[in-house]
Order: C-alpha cells, then sequence, then structure tokens
C-alpha cells in the first residue's frame, strides 16, 4: 500500500502545470458556454416547437455528433498532434453556438429544425477525448485522478458562473444572447490554445491496432460507464426545469438557490473521490457513485416514496445534490481509468472510444427523456434510471479484474 501511494506525492513540474492551466482554461470556458444555456435550453427549444420530444432530440443531439466524431479525432490526434485536432474542434463548436442563436431568422415551420442542426454542429468540437489524451501523455498514470480532478475546478467554476448568470442573461437579453456569448468564449478557447499549448509531435510509431482496444473488457466497462452516466446527466438537465419551473412554480432567475447549493457540496465530494481514487480505491468509488444515482431518481420523480414532501423543493436539492456527488465523482475517476486501462501509444483512441460512449449517452438520455416528458411518465423515467444506475454499478465491479496496474507512460515526465 505504500509504494501505491508514494506516486501520489510527487510533485507536478513545470510543464504540467503550465500545460494543465492552460487545458483547465480551455474546458472551463467551453463548459460556461455550455452551462449558461443548459438549465434553459428546453424552456428556449419549446419556443420553435410544441414537440417535447423534438426539444428532447435537440438537447441530446449535441451528444450524437460528439459520440461519431470523439473516436475518430481522437485516432487524428494520435497521428498528427493533439494542438492541431484541439484548435478544429473548438472552431466549429462556435460555428455551432452562432447557428443555435438564430432560429428565430427563419421560418416558423424549420426554427427547431435549425436549432437541431445548430446542435449537431456543436458537437463538431468532439475535443474532450483528445484534451484528456494531452494529459495522460503529459502526466504519470497514478496522478492522473488529481490531473483530471485540476481540470474539473474550472467545470465547477463554469458550472456556478453559468447557472447563475445564464438564466439571469436570458431574462434579460433572451435565450439566443446565450448561444452568441458561447461562440464568442469558443473562439477565445482557440487563442489560448494556440498562444499557450506547446505543439506536441506525435509518439512517431504507429497507434495500437484499433481492434486492441475493442477486445479490452475493462475498457469495454468503462465505455458503458461513461454512456450511462452522461444518459443521467442529459436526463437530470431536461427534466430540471419541467419540474422546478412547471411543478413548482420556480422563475429561472432563481434557479441558482438549488443549483449552487448542489454544486459546492459535490466539489467538495469530488476531491474526495479523487484523492481516494488516486490511492486504489477508483474502481469502488465508481461503482458507489453510479449507485447515488438510484435515491436521486427516487427524489426527483416520486419523493414521496422516500417519505419527502412532492410539494417542497427539499426533494429536488436532495435529489439533485445526489445527482451531483456521484456526476462529479465518475467525471474525473472514468477517464482516468481509462487511460490507465488503454494502449500507451493510442490514448487518443482509447478516450476516443470512451467518450464517443459517454456521448451517444447523452442523445440517448435527451432523447428517452423528451419521449417521456411527452407522455409524462415519471415512473418509467424512474424506473429506466435505477436500472441504468444498478447496470452502471455492476459495469465498474466488472472493471477490477480487468485493469491494468497504474504506470507511467512513455511521456510521464516529459
Amino acid at each position: 500500500m505504500t509504494t501505491e501511494t508514494k506516486p501520489a506525492r510527487t510533485p507536478f513540474t513545470s510543464l504540467q502545470k503550465k500545460i494543465l492551466l492552460t487545458l483547465a482554461s480551455v474546458v472551463g470556458l467551453r463548459m460556461l458556454g455550455l452551462f449558461l444555456v443548459l438549465p434553459v435550453f428546453t424552456l428556449y427549444g419549446l419556443q420553435f416547437t410544441h414537440s417535447r420530444f423534438l426539444v428532447g432530440f435537440a438537447f441530446g443531439c449535441y451528444g450524437l455528433t460528439m459520440a461519431i466524431l470523439q473516436i475518430p479525432l481522437g485516432r487524428l490526434s494520435d497521428r498528427i498532434g493533439r494542438r492541431k485536432v484541439l484548435l478544429l474542434g473548438m472552431a466549429l463548436f462556435s460555428l455551432g453556438s452562432f447557428i443555435c442563436a438564430v432560429p428565430h431568422w427563419f421560418p416558423s415551420g424549420v426554427q427547431i429544425g435549425v436549432l437541431i442542426v445548430g446542435r449537431l454542429v456543436q458537437g463538431g468540437g468532439a475535443i474532450i477525448s483528445v484534451a484528456f489524451a494531452t494529459v495522460a501523455d503529459h502526466i504519470q498514470a497514478e496522478r492522473r485522478s488529481t490531473a483530471m480532478a485540476i481540470l474539473g475546478i474550472p467545470i465547477g467554476a463554469a458550472f456556478v458562473t453559468g447557472v447563475i448568470a445564464g438564466p439571469i442573461l436570458a431574462g434579460l437579453w433572451g435565450t439566443a444572447s446565450l448561444f452568441w456569448i458561447t461562440g464568442i468564449l469558443g473562439i477565445g478557447t482557440d487563442l489560448l490554445l494556440a498562444s499557450y499549448l506547446p505543439e506536441t509531435p506525435p509518439s512517431g510509431t504507429a497507434p495500437a491496432p484499433f481492434r486492441d482496444i475493442l477486445r479490452s473488457k475493462a475498457l469495454l466497462a468503462l465505455d458503458g460507464g461513461g454512456f450511462l452516466m452522461n444518459f443521467f446527466m442529459s436526463t437530470f438537465f431536461f427534466y430540471f426545469p419541467l419540474i422546478v419551473t412547471g411543478r413548482h412554480h420556480l422563475k429561472m432567475t432563481h434557479y441558482y438557490e438549488l443549483l449552487l447549493p448542489m454544486v459546492i457540496i459535490s466539489g467538495v465530494t469530488m476531491f474526495a473521490f479523487t484523492r481516494e481514487a488516486d490511492r486504489g480505491l477508483a474502481v469502488p468509488l465508481a461503482a458507489f457513485a453510479f449507485l447515488t444515482f438510484i435515491p436521486s431518481a427516487i427524489l426527483l420523480f416520486r419523493p414521496g416514496l422516500l417519505g419527502f414532501d412532492p410539494s417542497h423543493l427539499a426533494a429536488v436539492l436532495v435529489g439533485g445534490t445526489l445527482f451531483y456527488i456521484g456526476f462529479t465523482g465518475l467525471e474525473p475517476i472514468l477517464p482516468s481509468l481509462v487511460s490507465r486501462s488503454g494502449p500507451e501509444n493510442a490514448q487518443g483512441s482509447a478516450l476516443g472510444v470512451y467518450n464517443s460512449m459517454q456521448f451517444l449517452g447523452s442523445f440517448v438520455g435527451g432523447s428517452v427523456a423528451g419521449a417521456f416528458a411527452h407522455v409524462y411518465a415519471d415512473i418509467g423515467m424512474m424506473g429506466t434510471l435505477i436500472a441504468a444506475a444498478v447496470a452502471g454499478s455492476i459495469l465498474m465491479l466488472a472493471v477490477r479484474s480487468a485493469q491494468k496496474p497504474a504506470h507511467g507512460g512513455p511521456h510521464a515526465s516529459r
């Protein structure tokens, strides 16, 4: 046990700190753009159609393009380098954001279609696997959970800022303004990447065969976990405005009263998760994180089953907090486990498959949530989430027997 914990105390080098700071800033700016619109997207989409399914599809189809492009862009980054692919992806993300801002410029019959196209183009910025692979290139395996958590700091800050400022700005200037801001922030991330991220040449060896990635039982289980994690995320954010505004009549400008304590509590638990994950407990912690989604689903859809008054927001607050504890625990742990389990010369490819499944989960989650909401089948949605939580926990336990030992890669000390 002592041997395993020693590497966790090794400080990051100055180059590693520069890379982490640059990537954290880029990821933070990008996620700020997404979080600004997340709490109000469902209501925005309903301006262009009466179909909740189409709004759910628009909400989730961002993840569809992300899912399709994660693997080819991750593979491309293994061949031509990470920086070029990151720049391309963020340019597409900005273009899609600008399209999402202008559906009202078009005839009413095609407005929801324009929003869907914009979300699909936004998803073309499929650079998450490339960003994680950049971390894996430079950070030793036993410190990657901590490095992923460092990338999570600006994500948490962006979330707090976004959920507070997004509904307020939408109330002042209209929700379309949030997409203009999102596109401008995307351009800002390209400027950061061009100025501060060093160009790291590819390893010079051909990436490991793709079949090696698809044969790994540990990677396949983690890919399934990524799918289910984002499935939960999409369903939560689709239903959140419908529950708190539709049922409890909370105004958008007051969403932060619920979301802010959720984020603060989960921010503390996230670092507890990552600290213990770096000490060798990543797999059981991931299994536990999935189980927190079970009471969360019950509290959001049938709080009376756990003794909560359905007419009070306390059930939403507790249920949402449990969701965030599970989600923020899984967010840094799963890609770290992928980077440890995948071939060292194909980190972009392994993380590309993982993120493809992750964002496919976003697409399926948004679409399923929209379908259930269309028929008001809360029991069906709750049951689906409970079954998915159990499946996620089982998948995480299946990783243990197939996971390869953590060790530093060839670029760990660069």
